[in-house]
């Protein structure tokens, strides 16, 4: 293995390169892919294409899809209440990284399926896992180091530690999510939610977009996050040229009236409720499967 390619001249450019189109990967993967896509549904894209973002969010060491997808779906229908899986209300600790310890405890096979019926069907999302149990995590781990000693083998030690690197950060942006976003005492808030929720700039820079976790939570299946002018979310940039592109359709946006009606309104301004029609979905949890007539598969879904 040849480490003096650290000494070359070129070193520095490769290292930036696969940096950053390895965090873009990961990143991505993670709030295209899990996030947006596949648990609020709020874009359809074909089959190769949820498949290649899923992927990214895969080898940043997520876990099996589906049982991410039943994680986050829970801590919408309770988030910062009792039964919320990572609300810093428990414990900062607890939300940053204590709460992978015991969701097997939280939410059984049964419950992760109840939860996730519309992946269910899904061959490939099914073989990855679908429930927190120690094997789905070790096989995870087990394809990300595998993964990364190929990019050591056929790349080169820059490659590995540029990819090696943005991994460990795209890994703990969704810890940074579950804690700070959380957190009273952080950010700002654009609309009214029955939350904590709040909007963390650096760590929308680092989530690529989720840190924008107000609006998020205010419009949950909005695929965009970032809804002020000054709220970067290259999440979204990327949705909006897979729809130019033909690769997404069906994307969903923010109601202009409903957002207006749940701004945050300043002290002593006049507050007019809005059309019940036009509420925004900050004060309802996202619908449990249970509730859905027809579960729709992933094929379906998606294409």
């Amino acid at each position: 293995m040849d480490f003096s390619a650290w000494t070359q001249p070129s070193a520095l450019g490769t290292f930036t390169v696969w940096f950053l189109l390895s965090y873009l990967y990961a990143g991505l993967g993670i709030t295209l892919g899990y996030h947006r896509l596949l648990t609020h549904k709020g874009l359809k894209v074909p089959r190769w294409v949820m498949y290649f973002f899923v992927s990214g969010g895969y080898l940043a060491l997520m876990g099996a899809p589906i049982s991410w997808v039943a994680t986050h779906r829970l801590h919408h229908q309770k988030s910062d209440l009792p039964g919320d899986p990572h609300s810093p209300r428990d414990g900062f600790e607890h939300a940053l990284y204590k709460w992978m310890l015991n969701m097997g405890e939280k939410q059984g096979p049964e419950e992760v399926a109840r939860q996730c019926q519309d992946l269910m069907s899904d061959p490939v999302l099914r073989l990855l896992g679908t429930s927190h149990s120690a094997g789905q995590a070790q096989l995870c781990l087990a394809l990300n180091i595998a993964w990364r000693l190929a990019i050591l083998a056929f790349f080169g030690p820059v490659a590995f530690t540029a990819n090696f690197l943005a991994g460990f950060i795209v890994f703990w942006s969704p810890q940074f999510v579950n804690t700070f976003c959380h957190l009273t005492n952080h950010g700002y808030r654009n609309f009214e939610s029955r939350d904590d929720s709040r909007n963390v700039w650096w760590v929308a820079v680092l989530a690529c977009g989720e840190g924008w976790h107000n609006n998020h939570h205010a419009f949950p299946k909005s695929a965009r996050h970032g809804m002020m002018w000054w709220e970067f979310d290259i999440t979204w940039a990327t949705i909006w040229m897979l729809e130019k592109l033909g690769l997404a359709k069906d994307v969903v946006r923010p109601n202009e009236t409903a957002m207006a009606a749940s701004r945050i309104k300043p002290a002593g301004a006049k507050v007019v409720e809005p059309v019940e029609s036009l509420k925004p979905a900050a004060v309802i949890s996202i619908v449990e499967p249970e509730t859905v007539a027809e579960p729709v598969a992933v094929g379906e879904a998606v294409k």
